[in-house]
Formats: structure tokens, C-alpha cells, sequence
């Protein structure tokens, strides 16, 4: 079928999809074959200009999630196909028959399914549009700095270490990184540092001192402050929280 936002035309092929932004004129011309069906699925997001919402999703190699962490936004694929418009029909059907049955809450449940639904969306294009096309150097270079930081968790940040290990210059290093993960590597190597160590807290009999040691920091104090600077409050406050028999 033919669709044609502002002055944007698409032709959309059989399995395929298309995002519509809201206030803006769509309009078509009859050149959509006759007998040709599709789903309109109507749904609102947040202001795109809304300064608490991030750029980045959070990596999930830093496992402790922050209350800020769940403010992010990640764009949704104008366009395309991927294999899971293999099966997308099928689930949109489901979507449907839901719809249609009058339960207690049966809307909040029809949202949530629906944001799951572009949630996989989202990651089989992505999946899609690496696998079709070769990757460039940059793109491998985030996954291959978090490696390297959480082989090295247990010492302090080296940037001269990092650069001889990917064999890159640090500053092509740091700001391709900012670029893809929003983060900077001294900033993601330190919340690894701490991640592990309130791991320790929850999970062992260590003290303070012995997880600073066994972290490769100079001394608790420093230690402490950083924890602090971190997660808001000092380690021996954090380790309150959790009963260890």
C-alpha cells in the first residue's frame, strides 16, 4: 500500500511496517491493491523534547539499576521488515481478540502488551540491520571497552592499558564510547567497580575494607567516598539494609 506523511511517500510491502508521527497529514493515493488489509495500532509517548528522558538505554552490564535509569526513550524503526513480522500478524490478531473482551483492566494490560510488542520489535530490527550489513569499526567498539572494564573491575582505571588492548587511540576510544553508550569509560568502569562491590554486601560476610582491597582501592576512605558519590549514601549505611546471618 501507498501511504504519503507531509510529503513523505512509503510503499509498504506485504510484512512490513510504518510509524506515523501524530499532527501531521497522511493521505494516499488509490494505488493500494484492492483486497489489501493491515493494522492501525494508536498509542501516545512522552514529549520528544523532554529533558528527563535519555538518548541511551542503560547497559546491562551494569546490573543495579538506578531510579533515573528507567527515564530513557529508544526509537522505534520508521520503516522495514525484519523475521519477526514472520510471526507479527499473528500477535497483532491476539492484540485484537484482547480488545475486544470487556476485563478489569483490561487496557493497562492491552499497553503493556502492546509495549512489549515494539520492545521486540526494536530489537529484531536492530538484530536485522546488523546481521544484513558488516559492522564497522566503531560500532564494535563499545562492546569490546565493556569487556576489557569488567575483566578489570578489580583495579584502577587505565586508559594507556585500555588503548594498547583495543590497539586505538584513547580519545577515538572515549568519544565513540560517549556516542554509543552515553556513558564515559572512567564513569562505567567506577559504577562496575561499585556494582560488584554492593554485590559483596548482599551477598558475603566481607567488610568494607576487605571489599576495598579486594577492588584494587588505595584505601576504604577513598573508597567510601566514591561508593558514596555513587549510589548516595555511605557503604556502611547500604550494608544496614541487608540482614546476613
Amino acid at each position: 500500500m501507498q501511504v504519503v506523511e507531509g510529503t513523505t511517500e512509503y510503499i509498504i510491502q506485504e510484512k512490513e511496517h510504518l510509524f506515523l508521527k501524530k499532527g501531521l497529514h497522511h493521505w494516499g493515493r488509490p494505488e493500494t491493491l484492492p483486497g489489501t488489509s493491515w493494522f492501525w495500532v494508536h498509542f501516545n509517548s512522552p514529549e520528544y523534547d523532554s529533558p528527563s528522558y535519555k538518548e541511551h538505554t542503560p547497559l546491562p552490564e551494569i546490573d543495579f539499576f538506578y531510579p533515573d535509569h528507567y527515564a530513557y526513550r529508544f526509537p522505534m524503526p520508521k520503516h522495514g521488515t525484519s523475521p519477526f513480522h514472520r510471526t507479527l500478524e499473528n500477535k497483532l490478531q491476539l492484540l485484537v481478540a484482547d480488545f475486544g473482551k470487556p476485563t478489569e483492566h483490561g487496557m493497562v494490560q492491552l499497553s503493556i502488551q502492546v509495549y512489549q510488542l515494539f520492545l521486540q520489535l526494536h530489537k529484531s530490527m536492530k538484530e536485522h540491520s546488523h546481521s544484513t550489513r558488516n559492522s564497522g569499526k566503531g560500532e564494535t567498539v563499545a562492546g569490546r571497552v565493556m569487556t576489557f572494564l569488567m575483566q578489570h573491575t578489580d583495579e584502577d582505571f587505565d586508559s594507556e592499558k585500555l588503548s594498547n588492548h583495543l590497539n586505538l587511540n584513547y580519545s577515538y576510544i572515549s568519544a565513540t564510547f560517549k556516542t554509543q553508550t552515553g556513558l564515559s569509560v572512567i564513569e562505567t568502569h567506577t559504577k562496575l567497580r561499585i556494582n560488584k562491590a554492593m554485590d559483596w554486601m548482599r551477598s558475603t560476610s566481607l567488610n568494607v575494607s576487605e571489599i576495598s582491597e579486594k577492588l584494587g582501592y588505595k584505601n576504604p576512605y577513598y573508597f567510601s567516598r566514591v561508593f558514596k558519590k555513587v549510589i548516595g549514601e555511605s557503604p556502611s549505611a547500604y550494608m544496614s539494609h541487608f540482614y546476613k546471618s
